[in-house]
Order: C-alpha cells, then sequence, then structure tokens
C-alpha cells in the first residue's frame, strides 16, 4: 500500500528538527507496516488549530482527492489538526476517498479515536490559552511588556526575564519632538513631513505617515496615543480571534473596563503634563475619519492612482485631487493636483466609446456565454458530490442507529458519533444550498442601451430615467477597475491610464480591456 507522510510543527518557538524526527519515526513505522512511502507532506511553524491555511494539509488532501495513496502516517491526529470540528471533517473525507490515517501511537485511527483525541486536543488549546494569558498577566505586573517593540525602546534579550524594556534614546527625543510640536499647535501632517525631510526613519524603518502618528484612540496605539511613553503598561487592550472560516486572526477591541495598567516609571518618556495636554488638545480637534465614512464619495473615489509611486489620490480641496503620499507623508515627487470633474468627464467619455461600443460588448458576451457553459458543467459536478457525501452521511447515522436498536453498540458511546453525523448532514446541505443552480442571463439589447444611457447622463452631469444615482455610480464603478494619473512633461498636463474590466454586476462578462485614455488635461 502506497502512504503520504504528514508532518508539522507549529511555531518559531519549537525546534525545526521536529519535523525531520516526525519524519524519521514515521518512514520506520511504515516499514514495519510494509507501506511504501510515496511523498512527504510538511507544514513548518503553523499553528494545528486550523486547516484552511496551511498549504501543506491542502496539499495532503488535494493528493488524496486524486487517489495518489492509500494511507496517511503521522505522529498523532493533532499533528493534522486540534480542531474537533476539522479532524472530523478530515477524517470524513479520507474515509469516502477510502483512504486510512494511522499514528505511531494508535495505529489505524478510527471513528472513537477522532472524538476522543479531538476533544483533548481542543482542550488542550484552550488550556494553553489560558496559561499563556495568564503568564502574560504577571509579566505586566512585574513591568514587563508581553507585546512586541513599541517606537521608543530596545528589547532587552534576557533568557530568564523576557519582556524587559530599555529607552532607546535616539528615538525618544523623535517622540519627545512630536508631543512638543504637537502641544505648541502644529499639524500632524507638517510634523510627518518635517521628519521625512530630514530622513529619520518611522517606526517600520520606512518613511514616516499619518496613521503612525496619530493610530486609533480607541485601540490605544499610534505614537500620540501610546500611554507607555507616560510611563504606564497598557495590557488586553484587544483580543484576537482566529476565523474559523479562514484561519486568520481577527483582533477586537475590548471595552476599556477590561484593559489592565501597569505603572513602570522607568520607561516615562513624556511628562504627565506634556501627556494630558496632547490628549486635551486631541480631543478637541476630534472629529470623525475619513476612513470610516460610509461609500464612496465620489463617482470614482478610491479607483485613482499616482502613475509615480502608485499611492491612492486623494481629495486636496473641494474639486481637485493629490496623490496621498505627497499629501500625508511628503515622500512622493508628483506634487500636482488635479480636477476630480476632469477625471470624471474623461473617463466616462473613454467608457461610453470604448467599453460599450457594439464590438467591446459583443465579444463580452460571447466571452460570457462561454464562461458560462463552463460554469453550469462545474455546479453539476459540485452539487453532485454534495449529494454523494449527504447520501453516505445518511447511511452511517442509520447503521449506526440500527446497532443501538440491536443492542450492539451502547447508546452513550454512539450518542457523541451520532450528534457528529448530525451536524454534518447540517454543514453539508447547508453548502448544497449555497451552490447556484444556475448562472444570471445575458443582457439584452434594451439593457445594453439603458447603461449607455446611464454613462452618457453621467458625462452630461444628469441622472434621469434612473431609479437612483447608486445605480449608476455601481454600474461605472463595476466597468472601471482603476485610474493611473501620470503627469506629463508638459507643466499643466497629466495622462489618465484606465484598467477596465466588465464584471457580471455591468455586462454580465469576464473580459479584461486595458487602455489609454487620450488627450492631456
Amino acid at each position: 500500500m502506497r502512504c503520504a507522510i504528514y508532518a508539522r510543527f507549529s511555531s518559531d518557538l519549537q525546534d525545526a528538527r521536529s519535523i525531520t524526527d516526525q519524519v524519521t519515526l514515521a518512514r520506520q513505522y511504515a516499514g514495519a507496516r510494509g507501506l511504501t512511502v510515496v511523498s512527504v507532506i510538511e507544514d513548518a511553524r503553523i499553528s494545528g488549530a486550523a486547516v484552511v491555511n496551511r498549504p501543506g494539509i491542502q496539499k495532503l488532501m488535494s493528493d488524496a482527492a486524486a487517489q495518489k495513496f492509500d494511507v496517511v502516517v503521522t505522529e498523532s491526529l493533532d499533528r493534522l489538526s486540534r480542531s474537533q470540528a476539522d479532524i472530523a471533517a478530515l477524517y470524513e473525507r479520507l474515509t469516502f476517498w477510502g483512504i486510512q490515517i494511522e499514528t505511531l501511537a494508535d495505529g489505524q485511527v478510527s471513528e472513537i479515536h477522532v472524538g476522543l483525541k479531538g476533544t483533548m486536543a481542543a482542550l488542550f488549546l484552550k488550556d494553553l490559552a489560558q496559561k499563556t494569558r495568564r503568564g502574560q498577566i504577571g509579566r505586566v505586573k512585574a513591568g514587563r511588556i508581553p507585546g512586541g517593540r513599541s517606537y521608543g525602546y530596545d528589547v532587552v534579550h534576557a533568557e530568564n526575564d523576557r519582556g524587559q524594556r530599555v529607552i532607546n534614546q535616539k528615538e525618544a527625543s523623535i517622540v519627545r519632538r512630536i508631543y512638543e510640536e504637537y502641544a505648541s499647535g502644529r499639524g500632524t501632517l507638517p510634523i510627518v513631513k518635517d521628519l521625512n525631510r530630514e530622513g529619520h526613519p518611522g517606526p517600520t524603518g520606512r518613511a514616516w505617515n499619518l496613521s503612525a502618528v496619530v493610530g486609533s484612540p480607541k485601540r490605544g496605539n499610534g505614537i500620540l496615543n501610546n500611554e507607555l511613553y507616560r510611563g504606564v503598561i497598557v495590557y488586553n487592550r484587544q483580543q484576537f480571534l482566529k476565523d474559523p472560516a479562514t484561519g486568520k486572526r481577527v483582533s477586537r477591541v475590548n471595552p476599556r473596563s477590561a484593559w489592565l495598567r501597569q505603572e513602570v516609571p522607568d520607561l516615562r518618556i513624556i511628562e504627565e503634563g506634556l501627556w494630558l495636554k496632547v490628549q486635551t488638545i486631541r480631543e478637541s480637534r476630534g472629529g470623525p475619519m475619513i476612513h470610516l465614512k460610509r461609500g464612496p464619495q465620489r463617482l470614482l473615489s478610491g479607483l485613482v492612482h499616482c502613475g509615480c509611486c502608485g499611492a491612492r489620490y486623494n481629495i486636496a480641496t473641494k474639486d481637485h485631487m493629490r496623490c496621498s503620499a505627497q499629501t500625508n507623508s511628503g515622500t512622493c515627487v508628483d506634487s500636482r493636483i488635479i480636477r476630480m470633474s476632469e477625471i470624471e468627464s474623461r473617463v466616462l467619455s473613454a467608457v461610453s466609446s470604448h467599453l460599450l461600443s457594439d464590438e467591446m460588448v459583443e465579444a463580452a458576451v460571447d466571452a460570457y456565454r462561454q464562461e458560462l457553459a463552463r460554469l453550469q458543467s462545474n455546479q453539476k459536478i459540485s452539487r453532485g458530490q454534495f449529494e454523494i457525501e449527504i447520501g453516505e452521511v445518511e447511511r452511517k447515522f442509520a447503521r449506526l442507529m440500527r446497532m443501538v436498536e440491536d443492542g450492539h453498540v451502547d447508546p452513550g458511546v454512539a450518542g457523541p458519533r451520532l450528534n457528529e453525523l448530525a451536524a454534518k448532514k447540517r454543514s453539508l446541505s447547508l453548502e448544497l444550498a449555497r451552490e447556484p443552480i444556475c448562472a444570471p442571463e445575458v443582457p439584452s439589447t434594451d439593457e445594453r442601451q439603458k447603461y449607455r444611457l446611464i454613462v452618457d447622463n453621467l458625462r452630461c452631469g444628469k441622472i434621469e430615467g434612473l431609479a437612483d444615482e447608486r445605480e449608476a455610480f455601481d454600474l461605472v464603478r463595476g466597468l472601471v477597475r482603476r485610474i493611473v494619473v501620470t503627469p506629463n512633461k508638459a507643466r499643466h498636463h497629466q495622462a489618465l491610464e484606465v484598467t477596465a474590466g466588465i464584471d457580471v454586476a455591468a455586462l454580465q462578462a469576464a473580459p479584461d480591456c486595458n487602455y489609454g485614455c487620450g488627450g492631456w488635461i
């Protein structure tokens, strides 16, 4: 029988030789069992709490679906996953493909192993998180910092006393300068531009920007919000949860009542009076942040980029835009502005004459028909796969129920497995319900004429014959993907390059078109 070996270790704190040891022991096990090793698959420095973010486990399942091996050999079940849901799903799919799981400790894995070991692994993760948190709280109360390095401080590497910091005098002088200039009435943008002009690297080692200084008062980050500068460690400002759908960590702000504060006078950089003065000024200048405003404010907001540095263009005045890198940090060489109305006029003209020409629309519709046929074929295969798996789960459930009724299995032992099968069926049924039954239809000739009318009306400054203005916005933003503004040698002229994509929301088609809008401003 062919076997694949899977090995994993979870973090930089563990020895990378762990994988080599796992593979060596797995090869010995396979040799003793008479198995032929056809592949060795590894995940290094990746947690076992989820499978979606592990390339190794994804390759293992892909190879399993392709029937490239008959057995998976791993050190223990928690190498595959520590999540109860994930390990059950892995076992179900591998069993469906006729592939066994064997571990060095337990041999061939059964449903009982999956249930018991999965529960133990999940409890281990929960216990580990609690112990880690308890250890971090202890370090905070001892005046140590459990997180990463803050600007203005250096990490002291002590094997038995982690979390120590000392003041970096060079960076601390920059922090004091920022606070003093802000307290004197200077705005954050002039401060940032001066720091970049003088060549002082920011917290990331690159140029300074507004967000590094202003940060978020709610999260307590940014130079002007960091209480460590006043000699106070703040712990538990936010918590990190792992999204089960993506496997990625998601941060959530904790209420201030849950924050833990510990005074560390030896790490004070800013005097208390200066700190309080800065916070008072911040509150007086406070207001809704631009990034929190709902939806695009103009037709092409967020789509315009700088041809010199690649940064987005932001509103500089009421009807003028400028490169955000020039505005926020002064790092872009292009300081020119361009009228938003001119960009809109030229882009709409190009959309009408290029994207909505008869030739382009017909090409898009032909491409869509081909894509539609492919999608319908894939949908049939996908729905059929789900229906097969649901049928298999139903048969297992009925077979186990019969064994309970006939007295061959104790109900207390079968209960968890029955619950697991019921949950699996619900999950598969939901996935099947999400599968689209049919694809959108190709737009009619009347609808295409409507698109042209919308664009022409927008170009003329009119919103006629529409249910609301948002319909027009959505149409154009579906047709236009990116606009690049590049300065010309002529001082007052700037070129526009438009990258357009006709998507399902606009013309129900897929091809991309790149073209330059002619003319100069």
